[in-house]
């Protein structure tokens, strides 16, 4: 079906976009700035639009059409044109009242008619002639069926958000209710989440429209993780309006390929409303997870508590408006651990070894052994067991002001702000897990933004948007204070312990990538025109971006010292090889400037018939650096410093235009069946960290052995650039190691995919939609690493074999970021959608899709298996599915209202019997791929540490599926020497998912307008056991096994996957 009806082919889209762009780029381009000047232009609103027609079916011009909101009272009047449409686009969401007249005829009123963020609610109207009857006053019903968009979007609306059981109160598991969204690959990746096959850090997070993305990792800011994946801020849930999730949107919607998720914050009204809450989880309440009940071990401690309050109301009746929220949270994830530490019979036998060797006892080293904990768990592995006090906390807070200028000019601005501090064991880059080297992250997330929107005529609205948002981040050691001179070890660096790695125990001191930090920000100017004429609603804009960085990471600055031995360690003999320090700058400002703009026109041709046809152009530009301290790998010239022999880090992109089409049409003409289809193409820029994550030591950073324990020299200088034959550490008296650079190709483009669906939405009863469709993309130009400098397979000297040996002998790895992958992705997507109807609210969605490519991230986040081909020079062998492939998936999500319990307890007192909700989430899907891996050095000799993959010599999925025994191991078997092991990428599939979330929910109420709310809710209610992705080490003793659930895998106590959680609480709201 790809190949047949959308054009899979790079040269073919080149013709498409090419062709497009020579007949109609002055027009566009005049047209764009003719209509405005600005950024960001996407939708915080949404249109109520409709047909006036006489009893006769004949179309009605000049009816007045009277729109207000029932909150607010602010008021649209305008009128029907001469074919009998109108349109009032831009209203804010919320609930509204039409009221349509005409001379000699009725009116025509429809009360509560819901307005979804970038939706469009048709209110049509037959009138009838005038009479002795009263006019019509009817209660509208939710919108169900897109007539007028091939854009796929749901909206989450106020009743899913506040009954729902929500893990964590996190917004963004609302995205998982939305077909096609499935989890990230928990391997390497750095994104939250995929939908429709784009990559995980490809979505766009918005808040009223507005930008509330990381510039740095292209996630949301607010409910980011910090040194785990628990989130570190909270945006408020009590303070959510809706939750829109779109993708292949129209021609408004740029930067980025994947979903649109835009949060939309409530609003004050007339009347003063609000929340009071808090919730409430223990360990106590909770079960033992599978792991624990298996080995036989006490429950984990845990407790946390969220609690905050809203209120909105107004400063001005039917002018000005406020909405305050704010939301704390208190968490005690404590776990449980138990490591190995130098017993005294182990100091005893380490002890007797240096004597007869004849190696006195080094001060220094007898002083390290004193920072390891005496043993209290004798006879075991892990001889010294304690508990991690962890922390999780945070503070939340929201103001939104809504005021009315004039009739027509409206002014709404908004400050949202996080502040979180967190500590958790952080064992990565060889840290420790002992409580004294905690990894401690301050986070704070500041968010402002101010629209301004202005009824220009009645068929004219501009709107324009300025925003800034600020994501502040910090990774430290707990014992940062500590000066390692104190003891006499003299590094020069004074933020703590350096890392002491031990074999045989656990390590002292923090990991080796601490301390690092970013501020991001981002600074947004916008402004949009729409233009109703005739039968077109036509949409203009130009977006500007600014994203800025201020970051380091101080990598190896407090050096890492190796021992052998304990032996080793008391006789002050440190490894060498894997014992080394750093020195130099890693600070950096860097800064990207992002340009687009668009046009777009909503076609309604026929009444039955809507087409949506759009362009956009997008620019972002390279990114660049404040004193120019960043370099490229140059081939021909080594390391070149941008500004000494390079302009640009890479290569302008200019010619990424995107056009977009799409149609709705009402197959029988009784508006219960809608065909839709869309195509478009869409560009997707890089976050920062794909250049900062990787690039960190070129040329500024240099990394020295250390021969022996004491006082670090340190005589290497590290200037930039590096020609060819230059010896990058100047005179270092001990021989260094090949070094590894980063690069990026200087001809890189920016990646673009081609989507596409088409669908039928069918009524089945009243408020209720099926919807059957298929949906697919082809992307090309994706973002990768490889190692231009890999060795060729073989033996001896792995130096020797790197193709850039001869001109840079210093060089070992160099990973270049270039836009050469590609992937495909098919889907059968089936959505049951019911909006309030009978006391119920459900969703149901099932999908059946396969997405393939040859990379599935860009980030070389030193992940084995994954950041990296197995060999580099042969990327069409890496085409497997992607890492973040679910093949199946259902979810079902329900609010349902028990009004039947007091008819049938109708002896009951009343106060039992009503008020009672009851919701759920169920999701179960397939498990994601994965990757087997030799760990240690590749046994290829590529000179790639734990890359090469083994021979695949049967299936290895045809395993017994157990926790100790996932898949079939023996479907493995070593890659001769020398040779690439033939097994492709994400070769076994992992366990499947399958969780219950439920709620129930008594509303009692106290007075007339205030109600006390008690909840309980419980996740995994079924207790059902999940599990992590399993080893996949190949030389691993624990191949094929799985010693952990979800949650503890992925470093996140409210995360999804653990035992069942019960959580209570209390809510007041008025």
């Amino acid at each position: 079906m790809n190949g047949v009806l959308f054009p899979r082919s790079p040269f073919l889209k080149e013709f498409i976009v090419r062709r497009f762009a020579s007949v109609s780029s002055r027009v566009i381009v005049t047209a764009l700035f003719t209509f405005s000047v600005g950024v960001w232009a996407q939708s915080i609103g949404g249109r109520i639009a409709g047909t006036v027609t006489d009893a006769s079916g004949g179309v009605v011009s000049k009816a007045a059409v009277k729109i207000w909101n029932e909150g607010t009272g602010s008021e649209r009047v305008l009128a029907s044109d001469p074919n009998g449409l109108f349109v009032a686009s831009e209203l804010p969401v919320g609930y509204y009242s039409v009221r349509i007249s005409a001379a000699d005829f009725n009116e025509v009123e429809r009360l509560h008619v819901k307005v979804d963020v970038g939706g469009e609610t048709r209110v049509d109207a037959a009138l009838s002639p005038k009479t002795l009857e009263q006019s019509l006053s009817v209660t509208a019903q939710a919108p169900v069926l897109q007539h007028d968009s091939s854009t796929l979007a749901e909206v989450i609306d106020n009743r899913q958000v506040d009954a729902l059981p929500l893990n964590g109160r996190d917004f963004r598991r609302l995205v998982f209710l939305v077909p096609g969204a499935s989890p990230r690959s928990p391997r390497g990746s750095l994104g939250s989440f995929t939908v429709d096959g784009q990559r995980e850090k490809s979505n766009i997070f918005l808040i009223d429209g507005v930008d509330n993305n990381d510039s740095f990792r292209n996630q949301a800011s607010f409910n980011q993780g910090g040194p785990a994946n628990a989130q570190a801020t909270i945006l408020p849930v009590d303070a959510l309006a809706e939750v829109s999730v779109q993708t292949q949107g129209s021609a408004e919607y740029g930067r980025n390929s994947g979903a649109i998720v835009n949060t939309v914050l409530k609003s004050g009204t007339n009347q003063v409303h609000g929340t009071a809450y808090e919730f409430l989880r223990h360990d106590k309440l909770n079960s033992r997870n599978f792991f624990e009940t298996l080995l036989g071990a006490r429950k984990s401690p845990f407790k946390n508590s969220n609690f905050g309050a809203t209120a909105g109301g107004p400063i001005r009746h039917d002018r000005t408006f406020f909405f305050v929220g704010y939301e704390g949270e208190r968490g005690r994830p404590n776990s449980t651990l138990a490591v190995s530490v130098p017993s005294e019979k182990d100091i005893a036998a380490a002890r007797n070894a240096n004597r007869a060797a004849d190696r006195p006892e080094n001060p220094l080293g007898a002083a390290l052994l004193n920072f390891f904990p005496h043993e209290n768990n004798p006879g075991t592995g892990g001889n010294y067991v304690y508990s991690v006090p962890n922390l999780l906390n945070s503070d939340n807070f929201l103001v939104k002001i809504d005021h009315r200028l004039t009739e027509k000019l409206n002014l709404s601005g908004r400050y949202v702000y996080g502040n979180g501090n967190q500590t958790f064991p952080l064992n990565s880059g060889q840290g420790s897990e002992l409580p004294a080297y905690q990894t401690v992250v301050p986070t704070r997330v500041q968010l402002a933004g101010v629209n301004l929107s202005q009824v220009l005529t009645e068929r004219l609205i501009n709107e324009t948007r300025f925003s800034f948002n600020r994501f502040t981040q910090a990774f430290s050691a707990l014992d940062s204070a500590f000066d390692p001179a104190g003891i006499g070890l003299i590094t020069g660096a004074t933020g703590g312990l350096p890392t002491i790695v031990v074999s045989g125990y656990e390590s002292l001191g923090a990991p080796t990538n601490l301390p690092r930090g970013r501020v991001s920000q981002a600074y947004q100017l916008n402004d949009a025109l729409v233009w109703t004429h005739g039968r077109h609603t036509l949409k203009a804009g130009v977006d500007y971006r600014r994203p800025l960085v201020r970051s380091y990471n101080d990598q190896f600055a407090r050096g890492r010292i190796s021992f052998n031995s304990l032996a080793d360690l008391l006789a002050g003999v440190p490894a060498p090889s894997t014992t080394s320090i750093a020195r130099g700058a890693t600070r950096r400002d860097t800064y990207t400037n992002n340009v687009g703009g668009f046009l777009q026109d909503d076609w309604k041709v026929t009444r039955r018939l809507t087409l949506n046809l759009g362009l956009r152009y997008e620019y972002g530009g390279p990114l660049s650096e404040k004193y120019d301290r960043i370099s490229n790998f140059i081939p021909s010239q080594g390391l070149v410093r941008v500004g000494q022999g390079l302009d640009t880090l890479y290569q302008r992109d200019v010619n990424n235009i995107a056009p977009r089409f799409g149609f709705a049409y009402d197959l029988g003409g009784s508006g219960k069946t809608v065909l839709r289809g869309g195509y478009g193409i869409y560009y997707d820029s890089p976050s920062q960290d794909f250049f900062l994550l990787q690039s960190f030591t070129n040329g500024s950073v240099g990394t020295n052995p250390v021969p022996g324990l004491g006082t670090f020299t340190v005589n290497f200088t590290g200037p930039v650039p590096f020609g060819p034959g230059v010896n990058i550490f100047g005179s270092a008296s001990t021989p260094v190691p090949p070094f590894t650079v980063f690069g990026v190709d200087p001809h890189m483009r920016t990646p673009y995919i081609q989507s596409y669906n088409f669908n039928l939405q069918q009524t089945i009863v009243e408020g209720t939609v099926l919807q059957v469709g298929y949906v697919g993309s082809k992307g090309n130009k994706l973002f990768r690493v490889r190692d231009i400098n890999q060795a060729m397979p073989g033996a001896g000297p792995i130096q020797q074999r790197r193709p850039f040996n001869a001109l840079y002998p210093d060089f070992a790895g160099i990973y270049e970021l270039e836009a050469s992958a590609n992937s495909n992705y098919d889907a059968l997507q089936i959505f049951l959608r019911r909006r309030l109807a009978r006391n119920l609210t459900l969703f149901a969605s099932h999908v059946w899709s396969h997405s393939i490519d040859d990379a599935s991230n860009g980030i070389c986040s030193c992940t084995a298996g994954v950041s990296l081909p197995q060999n580099s020079f042969d990327t069409r062998a890496e085409k497997a599915v992607s890492s973040f492939d679910q093949r199946q998936r259902f979810t079902l999500n329900f609010v349902y209202d028990f009004a039947v319990i007091p008819r049938l307890l109708n002896k009951w007192p009343r106060l039992l019997t009503t008020g009672w909700e009851m919701s759920g989430i169920y999701t179960i899907g397939s498990g994601i791929p994965i990757t087997p891996f030799w760990n240690g050095a590749a046994p290829s000799g590529s000179g790639e540490s734990s890359n090469d993959r083994p021979n695949a010599v049967g299936n290895p999925n045809n395993g017994p599926k157990l926790w100790n025994a996932w898949f079939n191991t023996a479907a493995f078997a070593p890659a001769a020497p020398g040779t690439f092991g033939n097994a492709g990428r994400n070769t076994i599939i992992g366990p499947r998912n399958n969780i219950a979330d439920f709620s129930i929910i008594k509303s009692t109420r106290i007075t007339e307008r205030a109600r006390l709310q008690f909840r309980a809710e419980f996740f995994n209610v079924l207790n059902h056991p999940n599990f992590a992705l399993p080893n996949v080490t190949v030389n691993s003793s624990g191949f094929g096994t799985i010693t952990s659930t979800p949650d503890v895998a992925n470093g996140n106590p409210l995360g999804d996957g653990g035992p069942r959680q019960v959580q209570l609480a209390l809510k007041l709201v008025f």
